[in-house]
This record gives structure tokens, C-alpha cells and sequence, in this order.
């Protein structure tokens, strides 16, 4: 939160690194961060959850965009309007698996997600973009490369590096410090884009019914499953990743596009946070009532 008030309070610094893709460069550091806590055998063995991983992954890639193409009908302008559409392509939150490991979930299967739900939005956020009407600014090749460069090749470098461990692990402890700053930085640029106004509340309105239809799939999605696994289905699926959301948007849209989700990463992490403060407290009871 502070990161974000430090960027609408002063957006100067912020909008001129904007200008010069900073957006992108910096995901791409938090991408590859992100890779570089799974080995691809941790990734190869998300195959025993792979019946539930597929619905998943299924349900959301066509629901999600459908949700966020309804909200942005709230939001006013072309470019805010493409900022919330862009959160409905992106993948599963990167701090969902943390969150999920926190509230006694299935990480493998949340991992899973975040990296399956990578991949599709890689490869299926143009053509998900161009059927909801949005005007691009690029073309959907061109933010497939992007997407590629920015997304996929951190992601598998990532890994690859905790793969071959050429460093015996050391290189671990830098790396989360990294990946968090750059998270940081990311919700300052993006913050940085915003225009205060009156009307924002139209945006924020947006944004939040979003987040609860997302939360509303993930529940049901999660029916008829045990807990741990349940809570590894709702967490990803209602929390999408604001840093990459911003990276599709500031590509297909221009900077000033990114602005939404500079108040939906925080939205997102605040949920989060409650929601397994909520499991963490419910579980002794569960602990006493197996019902």
C-alpha cells in the first residue's frame, strides 16, 4: 500500500520510466524470480492433480474474461476499460501459492495453476482480447512476443537456474529479496499511472465486482473437494495476477492502461490476506467438527 500512495502521491518518476517499458522490464524480473522457486520435476509432478488442474484452468479461461468484460462496462474511457479487460487474461496470482501454503492448501496445486494459467494467458490473451472487442495498440502476434519475452522465457529461465542449481541454492535468499522489491516497484509504476478522480469510484466498483465473481467461481469450483484442495482451487482462481495483468495492458494499450491495476493488486492482496486469516482461524474447528 505505501508503495502505491508513494506512486499516485508523486507519479513524475514513475510515468517517465513508464515511458520507457519499465513496466515490462520490471515483470520480467518478477517472472523470473518467480521461476527460480521451482525446479521443472516440481513442475512435472503437478501431474497427479491434473484432472481438477484442467476444470480448472478450462472453467476460468473462459469465465474470468467474461467477468471482467461485464465489470469494465462500469469504467468510462478506452484505456481503463482495457486495463480491466486485461485483468481477466492474466494468470493465477504469484502470491496465491504463498497464501495458499499459509491457509494449509495444496501448493503443488496451486503452483500448477500459476504456471498452466501462465501459459495460456502467453498464448491465448491476444485472440481472448481481440473476441471481447478491445482495440489494441499492438497486434496479437506482437503481444504474443511480448508476452513471450516478457513472461514465458523468464519463467523457464527461472526455473532452469534452480534446475542446474549452479550455486548450490545460495543464489535463493537474493532472489526472494529481489523478487519482493520488484513487486514493489511494479505497484509504484503502476500506481504511478493513476489520475485521481471523483469517477474513480466507478473503477474501484469495477475492479471489486471482478474480484467477486472471481471469488464466487472459485467457491464453486472448489465444491465437493477437501479442504486443502479447496482452498488450493479458490485462492488462484479469484486472485489473477495484477503484475502481469499490467504488463498485457501497458503492451496492448499504452502505460496509462495499467493504471487499474495498480488498485486491483492491492484489492487482490488485501483479499488474500483475509481470506487465509479467515482458514487459519476456522481450522481448529474443523480440527474438533470433521463435518
Amino acid at each position: 500500500m505505501l508503495a502505491a500512495i508513494a506512486g499516485i502521491a508523486f507519479p513524475g518518476p514513475g510515468r517517465r520510466l513508464d515511458a520507457g517499458n519499465a513496466i515490462l522490464a520490471t515483470l520480467a524480473v518478477l517472472v523470473f524470480c518467480t521461476g527460480a522457486s521451482m525446479t521443472f520435476s516440481d513442475i512435472a509432478a503437478l501431474r497427479t492433480a491434473s484432472g481438477r488442474l484442467v476444470l480448472v484452468l478450462a472453467v476460468t479461461t473462459v469465465a474470468l474474461p467474461a467477468f471482467a468484460w461485464l465489470a469494465s462496462h462500469l469504467v468510462s474511457g478506452a484505456a481503463l476499460r482495457g486495463g480491466v479487460l486485461a485483468a481477466g487474461v492474466a494468470p493465477a496470482e504469484v502470491a496465491s501459492v504463498a497464501l495458499t501454503s499459509l491457509g494449509g492448501g495444496e501448493a503443488a496445486l496451486a503452483a500448477g495453476l500459476l504456471v498452466a494459467s501462465t501459459v495460456v494467458t502467453v498464448v491465448l490473451a491476444g485472440p481472448i482480447l481481440s473476441l471481447l472487442g478491445a482495440h489494441s495498440a499492438t497486434s496479437q502476434l506482437g503481444l504474443l512476443a511480448t508476452l513471450a519475452l516478457v513472461v514465458a522465457l523468464p519463467l523457464l529461465a527461472g526455473s532452469a537456474t534452480r534446475t542446474l542449481d549452479p550455486l548450490g541454492g545460495r543464489e535463493q535468499a537474493p532472489l526472494r529479496i529481489t523478487g519482493t522489491v520488484s513487486l514493489l516497484v511494479l505497484l509504484w509504476e503502476v500506481a504511478s499511472e493513476l489520475h485521481l478522480a471523483a469517477s474513480d469510484a466507478r473503477m474501484v466498483a469495477a475492479l471489486l465486482l471482478y474480484l467477486a465473481c472471481g471469488a464466487g467461481l472459485g467457491w464453486l469450483l472448489g465444491t465437493g473437494v477437501p479442504a486443502a484442495r479447496r482452498t488450493a482451487v479458490f485462492l488462484p482462481t479469484a486472485m489473477r495476477d495484477f503484475a502481469v495483468a499490467a504488463g498485457i495492458a501497458a503492451s496492448a494499450f499504452g502505460a496509462p492502461a495499467a493504471a487499474p491495476l495498480g488498485i486491483y493488486g492491492i484489492l487482490v492482496l488485501v483479499f488474500g490476506t483475509v481470506t487465509v486469516s479467515v482458514i487459519r482461524r476456522r481450522q481448529p474447528a474443523l480440527a474438533e467438527d470433521p463435518r
